[in-house]
């Protein structure tokens, strides 16, 4: 039948907290292992749900470290007197030196 959802976009409409489930879901990286190539979400065991949830927090992770880091040179930046056009990372060197 013509313009019948797949079954991503049909498990996505199934439960509202779904509906940002990815199509293809990721690993981590395993040392001495190739990596493995995405797979999709529809052929996915729960193992390989479990997974991706690693793989998905590590990412997390390493965005909020990101964030904070960059949080908290914009801090040390106005500490240092920055306006909005001023170089923060510049500034915050000139500061420390001192």
């Amino acid at each position: 039948m013509p313009d019948q959802p797949d079954d991503i976009t049909r498990l996505r409409k199934a439960h509202y907290a779904l509906e940002d489930l990815p199509e293809t879901i990721t690993f981590p990286q395993h040392p001495g292992e190739p990596p493995r190539e995405p797979l999709a979400v529809m052929d996915a065991t729960i193992d390989d749900i479990a997974f991706a949830i690693v793989a998905a927090e590590q990412e997390s992770s390493a965005a909020y470290a990101r964030s904070s880091a960059l949080q908290r040179l914009y801090k040390l930046a106005r500490e240092a007197g920055c306006v909005g056009t001023d170089r923060a990372a510049v500034a915050v060197l000139k500061k420390e030196s001192k």
